[in-house]
């Protein structure tokens, strides 16, 4: 159901994969994103990538490392906006 709705606003299929993984593990490293989505790390880093751009993924560094944090899905709503 969830995943009809962002594919009707335009998103990938890689992109849905990865923000409702991101949303059910919380703040993490690409690793357990790619592991739960069954995604190469590069692909997962792209996509990342693209989801920073739409505002709704953000990260910050811990000891040289990024941990990624999807925002609150009611951002989607900015987007269609």
């Amino acid at each position: 159901m969830e995943e009809e709705i962002f594919r009707d606003i335009g998103f990938s299929e890689r992109e849905i994969k990865v923000y409702l993984a991101l949303l059910g593990i919380g703040q993490t490293t690409v690793g357990p994103i790619a592991a739960e989505t069954r995604l190469q790390h590069s692909k997962v880093y792209q996509t990342l990538e693209k989801l920073i751009d739409r505002g709704l993924v953000s990260y910050v560094i811990k000891s040289k490392t990024k941990y990624f944090q999807a925002h609150n899905p009611k951002q989607i709503l900015n987007i269609l906006k």
